[in-house]
């Protein structure tokens, strides 16, 4: 499921451009279900040693000015968050108890829910034109001469599109219990490399290098079906990998 939140107010929302963590935080902070929700931070669905979340969500969308100097954003409402998963509970969970509430927090700053929009599906198909609601990543560890570094992939590297395939072949046996059929996922930029796309962040105190923009797929339908509810590539919990189909 996914679901469009927009919330309003009489005053401006203002936060650290390096917001990530903190609406990961108020996920977290309006599920009812608190064994659920110190399952899904703690642990997630194990598949071998890797685990997954699944679930993905939007960068918050609404007007907006960036006050450099200060490392701010200012946000005027109203505004929306986009949340999607594959896990039907997390959605209706989350969803609910923010329904009952006067007001939400979003650090220390409180608005009122406007709507909840539960979207319909889309028509998941073997090509797709997607945008990006928040960085796409995709990440290997690489050892050298005994000192192991995170490499980050741009969508214009060869091996992009195998990486998100194998990681969406893992979510989906996650997801399902068994393998797909006919895999294949490939990513297609539009146009020639662009650096104004990608997004140097800082989840923490992690830096995390990813890309905004507009892509052509091609693919198995399941497997989209599976990257628009839970994220395409990595760190999608921590607010990466949620598009949109065009």
């Amino acid at each position: 499921m996914r679901v469009v939140l927009e919330f309003i107010g009489d005053k401006d929302l203002h936060l650290p451009i390096q917001y990530n963590h903190i609406v990961q935080g108020f996920i977290y902070n309006n599920m009812t279900d608190g064994d659920f929700s110190a399952f899904m931070h703690d642990e997630g669905f194990k598949h071998g040693k890797r685990k997954f979340k699944l679930f993905t969500y939007s960068r918050l969308e609404g007007e907006f000015r960036l006050l450099k100097k200060e490392e701010k954003i200012v946000l005027k409402p109203p505004f929306r968050l986009t949340i999607s998963s594959p896990i039907d509970e997390f959605i209706f969970d989350l969803s609910q108890n923010m329904f009952k509430k006067d007001f939400c927090t979003f650090n220390n700053q409180t608005f009122q829910l406007s709507s909840i929009n539960i979207e319909n599906p889309p028509v998941f198909r073997d090509r797709a034109r997607i945008k990006f609601l928040s960085p796409v990543v995709m990440y290997s560890t690489i050892e050298d001469k005994g000192i192991k570094y995170t490499y980050y992939y741009s969508p214009w590297n060869d091996n992009f599109s195998d990486l998100l395939l194998n990681n969406l072949i893992k979510k989906y046996e996650v997801i399902y219990g068994e393998g797909v059929r006919d895999p294949y996922f490939k990513l297609y930029p539009i146009g020639r490399e662009n650096m104004k796309y990608q997004k140097v962040m800082k989840y923490k105190n992690t830096v995390i290098k990813g890309w905004m923009g507009i892509y052509d797929v091609e693919c198995n339908p399941d497997l989209l079906k599976v990257a628009y509810y839970a994220g395409l590539g990595s760190k999608n919990s921590q607010g990466f990998g949620c598009f949109e189909i065009l």
